[in-house]
C-alpha cells in the first residue's frame, strides 16, 4: 500500500476549507440581505374610508352648487363665480362645504386649458380622493376637481 505524499493531503485540505469558507460567506451574505431588504406591502384602505372621502367631496361640491347667487341672472353661486374667473374665491365656497375633519384643495380647468390648483397650499399627508364636475356656463366648459383628505392623515 502507498502512502499519499503530506503536501497532496495539505491541499485537498486547504480545498475543503476554502469551500467551507464560500459557503458560509455565501450563507452570511444571504442572511444579511433578509435583513437589509425589506419589501414594505402596506394594506389596503378599508372602503369606508374612501367612501367618506368621496362623499365628502360630493358634498361640499352639492353644497356650492346650491348656494344662491347674489346676482340673479346665474344659476347659484359658484356658477357665477366661475363665470366672473373667480377661481380663488369659488374653490373657498367649495372648502366651506368640507367638516372639520376633511381638508381639502381645487382644481379649476376651463374648456382645453390645463387645470390650475387653488386652496389653502396643503398637501395631503395619507390617503386622498379626487372627485370631478362638469358645469356648463354660456360657451364655456369647466372641470371643476376636489381633492380631499382626512386631517389627520387619513387611513
Amino acid at each position: 500500500m502507498r502512502r499519499q505524499p503530506i503536501s497532496s493531503i495539505r491541499r485537498g485540505d486547504q480545498a475543503q476549507v476554502h469551500i467551507l469558507e464560500m459557503v458560509t460567506l455565501f450563507w452570511l451574505f444571504f442572511m444579511t440581505a433578509t435583513f437589509i431588504i425589506q419589501i414594505h406591502i402596506p394594506d389596503n384602505s378599508t372602503v369606508a374610508s374612501e367612501s367618506s372621502l368621496e362623499l365628502a367631496a360630493e358634498d361640499s361640491l352639492r353644497m356650492a352648487l346650491h348656494e344662491s347667487a347674489e346676482d340673479m341672472q346665474y344659476e347659484n353661486r359658484l356658477i357665477e363665480l366661475l363665470a366672473d374667473n373667480n377661481r380663488t374665491a369659488a374653490c373657498e365656497l367649495i372648502l366651506e362645504g368640507l367638516t372639520p375633519t376633511f381638508d381639502g384643495e381645487c382644481w379649476f380647468a376651463k374648456n382645453s386649458q390645463p387645470a390650475t390648483v387653488h386652496g389653502y397650499g396643503f398637501e395631503p399627508f395619507g390617503k386622498s380622493i379626487v372627485v370631478h364636475q362638469l358645469i356648463h356656463i354660456d360657451t364655456d366648459l369647466w372641470t371643476v376637481s376636489v381633492d380631499v383628505w382626512q386631517t389627520g392623515g387619513g387611513v
